[in-house]
């Protein structure tokens, strides 16, 4: 496929070029719009590279230069559909958890407000809201193997707890 990718480079990149085609001496064919080294055998390639008019009908498309064109049209078609799906995976994704460090965690008190509480612990992994409370919960992460879930009553801190999970 490489080698097919790399005939069609060639003949596109010269409109009076001529094609050779060549094998060294490890076995590996060559193609170049260059004179082969001294020495070395080769072939030159009977390749119209002169620009001609393309074909409406796709299956008419015999010539390389046509072949070439249908082949760019389609990686362009496939490598908008990739980075299309690469969007929609980035965006339904869920964040990893963050967790809450040990230091942050000893620094919650009963009583606190919510905006004391976001300031030391940063933004939850989870958030349950309640009519009368909200859960604040950080997940647990490699570096941290606990789950923390604070809970807020009226606007401030009723409850912490913290709980080891893996």
């Amino acid at each position: 496929m490489r080698r097919i990718a790399w005939l069609l480079a060639l003949v596109s990149a010269g409109a009076a070029a001529d094609v050779y085609r060549w094998v060294d001496a490890s076995g590996t064919v060559h193609y170049s719009s260059d004179a082969p080294p001294a020495g070395v055998r080769a072939t030159k390639l009977p390749i119209a590279t002169a620009a001609g008019p393309t074909s409406a009908d796709p299956r008419e498309c015999y010539t390389v230069r046509c072949q070439g064109e249908r082949m760019e049209e389609r990686l362009a078609r496939r490598e908008e559909a990739d980075a299309r799906d690469a969007a929609q995976r980035a965006a339904t994704t869920p964040p990893r958890p963050h967790g809450l460090e040990f230091r942050k965690y000893i620094s919650i008190q009963r009583g606190m407000s919510e905006g004391e509480l976001i300031a030391i612990a940063g933004p939850p992994d989870l958030l349950f809201r309640d009519r009368v409370s909200r859960t604040y919960t950080w997940l647990p992460i490699p570096g941290d193997p606990f789950t923390t879930t604070v809970t807020l009553l009226a606007g401030r801190v009723q409850d912490i707890e913290r709980v080891r999970k893996f």
